[in-house]
Formats: C-alpha cells, sequence, structure tokens
C-alpha cells in the first residue's frame, strides 16, 4: 500500500526551488561558476603580474632615493668639513694679529702699535717716513679687509649649499617615505591577490574534481545522479506538439504506433526538465525497448488490460496516471493532448523502497572532440524518413541534426530547436501487438541494420541484442567493434527497411 504522496506533489518550477534532484540544473551552475572562477583566476594573475611590475619598479625607485641619499649625505659632510676648515682659515694668528694691529692702530693702543712697527722692521721698510707708515696701515687694513671678506663670503656660499644640501636630502628622504609606504602597499596588495588567486585555484580544482561524464550522454556533469532512468511515453501527432522537456531527455526512441503515426519514449537520466508531456499511452514495444535501462521508472497514461498486465509482467517500474494519479495534472489543451507531470516528482516517489529500480549502464561509447568518426563515415546532408502519415527529416547544421516532422521545425515547448548530436536509424522489423491487432510491436532483439550520424557523417552500421535485458549495441557491420559517437543528445528513429533515405 502506497503511502500519501498528495503534500509532496511538486509542480512546475516551485521543484527546482523546493526539491534537492541531482542533475543538470545543478551541473549547469557549477560549469558557470568553473567559467566565472576562470575569468577571475585570469583577472587575478594580470593584476598579480601587474603588482609585481609595479613592486619591481618600485626597488628600482628605492635603490635610486638610497643612492641619492648616500651621495647627499657625502656632499653634507664634504661642506661641513669645509666649512670648517674656512672658519679655521679665518681664525689664523696671522689674521688675527693684523686685526688686533689695525684694532689697536685705530683705538690709539700704543701696545698694539709695536705689531705694525714689527712688521715694517721685517719688511725693510721703516724708513721713518710717516706717509708710507700710513700707506702700509691703509694696505694692511685693506687687506686684512679683503680676506676677511673673502671669508665671510665662502662661509656665506657654504653655508647656502649646506641648507640647500639638506633641504635636498630632506626632499629624498619624503621621497622615500613615500615609496615605502607605496611598497608596503604594493606588498599587502600582494599578499592579498596572492591568497585570493590561491583560494580561487583551490576552488576550480576542486570543482573539477566533481566533473563525472553523464552515463548515456558523455557530457561532463556535477553531482552525477544516483538515481533510475525515468522513461516518458510522449504524444507526436501534431495536437500534441511543441511537447514540453524533450530538448532535456538524454535519448530519444521515435517508434511506429498504429496508423503510420509515431509515439516517443524519451530517456532522462542526467537532466531533470519540470515538465515533461503531453504523455500517452503505452504500447507493447515499450516492454522490451526500455527494458534495457535496468528497470527504469515507466511514466504513461494508461493502457488496455492486456498492456497492463505485460507491463506488470515487465522489469519496468510504473509510474504512470493510472497507479500515480496524483502527481499528474492536466493543462488547457485540448484532451487528449494534454496531461503533463513533472519529473521531480516522478523521481521522489520512484525511488522508495517498494519500487525495486535499477540503476542504468552506459548504452554509447564515446568518442572525444576532433577524434575521427570512422575509417568508413561519409560526408552527408541528412536523412528523410516516411513512417506513413508522419515524415521525418534530419539536417546537419554545423554541429547537429536539425529535426523536422511533417515539414515543420521540431522544436521543445520553450522554444529550443530540437538538433541532437547523433541521430540512429534503427532499421526496426514489426509484428502485430498482441495487446491491440491495430498496432504494430517493433522487435528490438536480434540483430539489424543501422545507419549512424554523426558530425555531418554516416556509418552504416549493424545493431545488435540478445534479450531484452541487454542493451541494444551499435556495433561496425563487418568487425562487430561498437560505434563511437559525439557526447550530447541521441534520437533514435526507428522505421521500417526501406523507409528511410539517406541525402
Amino acid at each position: 500500500m502506497h503511502r500519501p504522496r498528495r503534500s509532496r506533489i511538486l509542480l512546475g518550477g516551485l521543484a527546482a526551488a523546493l526539491l534537492s534532484v541531482p542533475g543538470v540544473p545543478v551541473g549547469a551552475q557549477s560549469e558557470a561558476e568553473i567559467e566565472q572562477l576562470e575569468n577571475l583566476r585570469d583577472d587575478l594573475g594580470t593584476e598579480l603580474a601587474g603588482v609585481d611590475a609595479e613592486l619591481a619598479a618600485s626597488e628600482v625607485e628605492l635603490d635610486g632615493i638610497d643612492d641619492a641619499l648616500r651621495s647627499a649625505a657625502v656632499r653634507i659632510e664634504l661642506l661641513a668639513d669645509d666649512f670648517e676648515r674656512a672658519v679655521d682659515q679665518r681664525r689664523i694668528p696671522a689674521a688675527t694679529r693684523v686685526q688686533i694691529a689695525i684694532a689697536g692702530f685705530t683705538n690709539g693702543d700704543p701696545r698694539h702699535n709695536a705689531v705694525l712697527d714689527e712688521i715694517r722692521v721685517l719688511s725693510g721698510t721703516d724708513d721713518g717716513d710717516p706717509s708710507r707708515a700710513r700707506e702700509l696701515y691703509s694696505a694692511v687694513i685693506d687687506d686684512a679687509q679683503a680676506k676677511l671678506d673673502e671669508a665671510d663670503e665662502r662661509l656665506r656660499r657654504l653655508q647656502e649649499e649646506l641648507a640647500t644640501a639638506r633641504s635636498e636630502r630632506e626632499a629624498l628622504e619624503g621621497l622615500r617615505a613615500d615609496a615605502d609606504a607605496r611598497r608596503l602597499e604594493l606588498g599587502q596588495r600582494r599578499a592579498q591577490l596572492v591568497l585570493d588567486l590561491d583560494e580561487t585555484s583551490v576552488r576550480i580544482a576542486r570543482l573539477r574534481a566533481l566533473q563525472g561524464k553523464a552515463l548515456l550522454t558523455g557530457l561532463v556533469i556535477f553531482d552525477e545522479p544516483i538515481r533510475p532512468v525515468l522513461a516518458v511515453k510522449i504524444d507526436n501527432v501534431v495536437a500534441a506538439r511543441p511537447q514540453a522537456g524533450i530538448a532535456q531527455a538524454d535519448i530519444v526512441y521515435v517508434e511506429e504506433v498504429e496508423g503510420g503515426l509515431t509515439r516517443l519514449a524519451a530517456v532522462f537520466h542526467s537532466q531533470t526538465p519540470t515538465e515533461v508531456g503531453p504523455i500517452r499511452s503505452m504500447r507493447t514495444t515499450d516492454f522490451d525497448l526500455l527494458a534495457q535501462f535496468n528497470s527504469p521508472l515507466f511514466a504513461n497514461s494508461g493502457g488496455n488490460r492486456t498492456a497492463v498486465d505485460l507491463l506488470r509482467q515487465s522489469t519496468l517500474v510504473d509510474v504512470g496516471a493510472g497507479s500515480e494519479g496524483d502527481l499528474y495534472y492536466r493543462t488547457s489543451r485540448p484532451a487528449p493532448h494534454n496531461l503533463f507531470t513533472n519529473p521531480a516528482n516522478l523521481w521522489e516517489v520512484g525511488q522508495g523502497d517498494e519500487y525495486p529500480t535499477g540503476l542504468p549502464s552506459p548504452i554509447f561509447e564515446f568518442r572525444t572532440e576532433g577524434d575521427p568518426f570512422h575509417p568508413d563515415a561519409e560526408a552527408v546532408a541528412g536523412v528523410d524518413i516516411d513512417y506513413g502519415k508522419t515524415t521525418v527529416a534530419y539536417s546537419w547544421n554545423g554541429t547537429g541534426w536539425d529535426r523536422s516532422q511533417d515539414g515543420n521545425p521540431t522544436v521543445d515547448a520553450d522554444g529550443t530547436r530540437i538538433a541532437p548530436t547523433t541521430v540512429i536509424i534503427q532499421i526496426t522489423k514489426y509484428t502485430v501487438s498482441q495487446a491491440d491487432a491495430r498496432s504494430p510491436h517493433a522487435i528490438t532483439t536480434g540483430v539489424g541494420d543501422a545507419w549512424i550520424l554523426s558530425d555531418g557523417q554516416v556509418v552504416r552500421a549493424a545493431w545488435r541484442r540478445v534479450t531484452a535485458t541487454d542493451q541494444i549495441d551499435y556495433v561496425d557491420a563487418t568487425t562487430g567493434a561498437m560505434i563511437r559517437i559525439l557526447p550530447g543528445q541521441t534520437w533514435v528513429e526507428m522505421p521500417r527497411d526501406g523507409d528511410a533515405t539517406l541525402r
């Protein structure tokens, strides 16, 4: 007996806000964060290089200032020495005696006049002529005064040069203080940049360590979901289009149903759309086709009694409207093309203990971008398929295969053009369904031809499968080796032999 679930129903965008469902939303955020962090890392590296260049220039500037300061100190010391010598020279004894003689003479001090008398005797000019004595007095006075004036002028110049030198040294010391402050600021900025750069690099490394590859698409994914596959039967008639959620499916199978129409079996695992639909009834083809996903959850709108009995006997886990009706809702579209669900609700319920689901295994082998596709690959523009009342065309657009149906582009309800990375044409035999004589039943075990369209090329290959619980392998028809495809969404079309044409 199931526990009540109405309180756990989440519709539309509310699920993303309230449920922590692993898958691409987290991965997309992480990938975007890595891109932002890598841009930040580059910016920090550029800024750090600029700061290092400024620090180097600052060191050169400081060295120049220090050299100038040392030169200024030497110059001041030399000027101080010159000043001291000039003072000493101004005070030499001869000059002092001349000053005393002049002072004595002018003051009429006879004791001091003896100095002049001595000079006259020593110079041989003492002839007793008063006029010559006066000339000598004048000459001594003039010479002494000239020497004093010269000494004073020299001292004045030295004082000015000392003042200039000291002023220049003060200016240099101010420049050095400014340079020291700038270097300190640059050092602090550099330390912060290094810290930010380290933290950014660590964050990038941690996010990169979380990267994995989605099992069914081979695309990079973060926080790879540990959950079963959810397979959803989706209407594909004109009134049902555009369908919701098909752009986020990992794999989409297109199977023929009654009247030459088709129906989709969309396989979800790595992504969680907020809405999928319109959901329609099951077909017996589904039980074998989807068994390869190891007891997947199966969303559908029901089926006739035989189909429901066969579903119970299959390995598919029924979370359809017949058993989980409160997880489905109808929109304003015309019935019966208006039944939708939120996959998050189905995964929440479907992972309970009462549901014996399993985890999927990889279906395809993937190659990396730039690796050669296959030695026998041929360039191809696209493929056309005729199911009867439904026609399909795929055209290479340079990065994927634009899908059209009945002459109109196939788009998701959100406007996304459907252009899968890989298209597989699985040539399929059909018998009559045991649940409804009007409904075809696809044979998906055994072997058959397959065309693998990838990267603007096609490989004529084969598909093989022994039992329904085995995976369908797409292999080289000669060697049996798996055909490796590019990572991305894959659509598998299942036309009858002769109903597909390459162009």
